[in-house]
């Protein structure tokens, strides 16, 4: 009796063992024919994108809806505001961009985005020092910038309204 109850139970361990192995043989993987771009990893079944791209498939760079002319006013403390058409262009860096004439024409400032947020870290152009941060909602942009001015310490908040210029 023993001898049967030992066969049958090593039976059954083989059994479930073998059943395990068929039906884990049989689960489809997710990613197999998912193809993530620009040094994308796919893990359960969705793209993970590298820092700078988003999308399904990661096929685009987030500065790409932030690129272009957008028309807006500059604002700060109070102080009657500026009409100001900004360019944005790319840097080498896919999550990198540069914001010309926010402030003065021609000068430019850098910023990191990310997906719809973006990030101006402290930099000083003529003696006054720029940081912000802001985001972008469809075609609307709105930026917050701190402006101090490094020769009497004056510090400004400002706040740049726009919206992006498309053509006709």
């Amino acid at each position: 009796m023993r001898r049967i109850s030992l066969i049958l139970s090593t039976t059954m361990a083989f059994l479930m063992l073998a059943i395990g192995i068929v039906f884990n043989a049989c689960t489809k993987d997710p990613c197999k024919d998912l193809i993530c771009k620009n040094n994308g990893i796919c893990r359960d079944g969705r793209c993970r994108c590298a820092l700078g791209y988003e999308g399904p498939y990661c096929e685009t760079k987030m500065y790409e809806k932030y690129i272009g002319a957008w028309d807006g006013t500059y604002r700060c403390d109070g102080l009657l505001p500026e009409a100001t058409t900004v360019i944005i262009a790319p840097e080498a860096q896919a999550n990198r961009i540069s914001i010309y004439n926010i402030f003065a024409q021609n000068k430019a400032l850098l910023a990191t985005v990310d997906v719809d947020k973006v990030e101006i870290e402290s930099q000083t152009i003529d003696n006054i020092t720029y940081r912000g941060h802001g985001y972008i909602d469809n075609k609307y942009l709105t930026i917050y910038i701190e402006e101090k001015d490094n020769s009497n310490g004056n510090l400004f908040a400002c706040v740049y309204n726009a919206t992006k210029f498309i053509n006709p």
